[in-house]
């Protein structure tokens, strides 16, 4: 059987550009590589390396038995790697952002029964609805809700659940004023919405197979969602709110779904951070504990 060890060797002599390098990165003298790496090569019967006192090349029969070595190396590490999570206790800060309706009715509940699973991980939370950059603001996770298509990122991203947004008003609104047919009758009513960008202010909704941006103009303007909702219990318009925080009102009767076969498309709740390679064992069990408690608005 093939000694693992010296392909190691090989993958790192190779890696690293040539003996002494190796040698240097792996603790080992650059007089026992060359002595391995010539009992390989009477092995396999092929010279693998061109040595030449400035460099070293790989020969054709060389190329493919390192990019076998490597995809072993690389298998050897990833699972010393699991070994190493597995053994380590989380511990230390974690720092995590998230939007602040969400930190709210989802990530706040679900805190405590972390922080007692985890007794000596300290979290660090900031809710914002100000977008984070993981990396400028030292943050390891960040939780943004956003709609698919993603644009391309070279950070990663961990699916946590989703979110839809529902049209409410109160019944005594709806009594007050013509009932609308079509999402185009509510741009001439009464309506309250989520800051936007600038004074333009359209919603984007979906039924059946068709989508529409609906234009209006809002009575109320507000970045926190539980003043949209107090206000539209209180009669003061239509607003679109996520399900989680208006459906106990629905099923109650202090709020109304207006136009329900329209609905926002589906947003997806995801964790966002930098890397998995090298994460820290508190942050990668936060991230599995957020996964086993999704936020799925359906079940809300």
């Amino acid at each position: 059987m093939e000694d693992l060890n010296d392909l190691m060797f090989f993958a790192k002599i190779v890696e690293h550009g040539g003996f002494s390098e190796a040698g240097r990165r792996l603790g080992v003298p650059k007089s026992r590589l060359s002595r391995r790496m010539a009992a390989l090569e009477e092995r396999v019967g092929v010279r693998l390396l061109q040595r030449s006192p400035r460099r070293i090349t790989l020969t054709s029969a060389g190329q493919s038995v390192y990019e076998r070595c490597r995809t072993l190396v690389e298998l050897a590490e990833s699972t010393h790697e699991l070994a190493r999570q597995a053994s380590a206790t989380p511990q230390g800060e974690v720092r995590i952002s998230c939007p602040i309706t969400l930190a709210q009715v989802w990530l706040t509940p679900i805190i405590p029964g972390f922080m007692q699973t985890f007794p000596q991980v300290r979290l660090h939370v900031a809710a914002t609805n100000r977008r984070i950059d993981p990396i400028e603001e030292r943050m390891d996770v960040v939780i943004r809700v956003r709609r698919p298509p993603l644009p391309d990122s070279d950070q990663v991203v961990r699916k946590l659940g989703e979110s839809t947004d529902l049209l409410v008003a109160s019944s005594g609104f709806l009594d007050a004023v013509a009932q609308p047919a079509e999402p185009e009758d509510i741009a001439h009513l009464p309506t309250l919405s989520w800051a936007g960008k600038g004074d333009r202010y359209t919603w984007s909704l979906a039924s059946a197979g068709r989508a529409l941006e609906l234009r209006h103009t809002p009575r109320l303007v507000s970045d926190d969602m539980f003043s949209l909702r107090e206000a539209a219990r209180a009669g003061m318009g239509i607003a679109l709110l996520p399900r989680r925080i208006c459906q106990a009102d629905i099923r109650e009767g202090r709020l109304v779904q207006v136009l329900p076969q329209w609905t926002s498309p589906r947003a997806d709740v995801l964790a966002v951070f930098t890397s998995r390679r090298g994460m820290m064992p508190a942050v990668r069990a936060l991230l599995d504990y957020l996964d086993q408690h999704r936020e799925d608005d359906s079940d809300a």
